[in-house]
């Protein structure tokens, strides 16, 4: 009976060990990951500071019944994928989501841009860049007209226009 109870407890003892090792083992790896959403969540905050956007003005123009808007990059970082910014426009609290034009043929409920210096990088807002954003509303748009800009980093601007934009 001594031998069989030493058996036993060894097994025993075997087990826990085991046991004690998986768990250490899923609590480092999922320490490992909550670690790395911090870090990715740290670094698009980061990202999200050093990317700003300021709308500097907009206007109507008749002869090609879009609505302009320029766009300054005024942050510290590149604004990568212009045409995955959204852009909500229209009459102050009736603003719509409007989508990039990716057929080339701006149609109502679209928008669009034009660099209007060289870039080095298309479909890149670099850092101090202005870019000219064509919008062709879809409905009659009544003063105050109403413009929000979101980047895909988070950071966004919006304008409220009280006069007819000229």
């Amino acid at each position: 009976m001594g031998f069989s109870s030493i058996i036993v407890e060894g097994i025993i003892l075997i087990a826990a060990v085991i046991a004690s090792s998986i768990l250490a083992t899923a609590i480092v790896e999922r320490t490992n990951m909550v670690n790395d959403a911090i870090k990715q969540s740290m670094k698009q905050q980061a990202d999200s500071i050093k990317a700003k956007i300021v709308i500097v003005y907009a206007t109507y123009d008749e002869s090609i019944g879009l609505f302009i808007v320029y766009l300054k990059n005024v942050g510290k970082y590149p604004i990568r994928a212009i045409d995955k910014m959204d852009i909500y426009f229209g009459e102050y609290g009736k603003a719509e989501l409007y989508v990039y034009d990716k057929d080339g043929a701006l149609s109502p409920g679209e928008w669009s841009y034009m660099e209007i210096s060289e870039s080095k990088i298309s479909n890149v807002l670099e850092p101090g860049e202005t870019i000219k954003i064509l919008i062709y509303n879809s409905t009659v748009v009544n003063p105050p007209y109403y413009v929000k800009i979101f980047t895909p980093y988070g950071t966004w601007d919006e304008k409220e226009f009280l006069n007819a934009p000229r």
